[in-house]
């Protein structure tokens, strides 16, 4: 029952709304404007691709506890 494991998911899924939703790529590190040509594609595959699924996958760990 480690309630950190659930924390860092929420943590998680605050950050994919904020990068997939609100655009604030600031918050990717090494991240770069001029390297990257569409910044709104960049910010969807970031917070719905990598952010959304890991933040849900920690919060239902924590809720099922496997």
């Amino acid at each position: 029952m480690d309630i950190g494991l659930f924390a860092i998911g929420l943590l998680l899924l605050a950050i994919a709304y904020a990068v997939g939703v609100k655009q604030m790529t600031w918050l990717l590190a090494g991240f770069n404007e001029k390297a990257v040509k569409g910044k709104k594609s960049l910010a969807k595959i970031a917070g719905f691709g990598f952010f959304l699924p890991m933040g849900v996958f920690l919060v239902v760990m924590r809720v099922v506890e496997v």
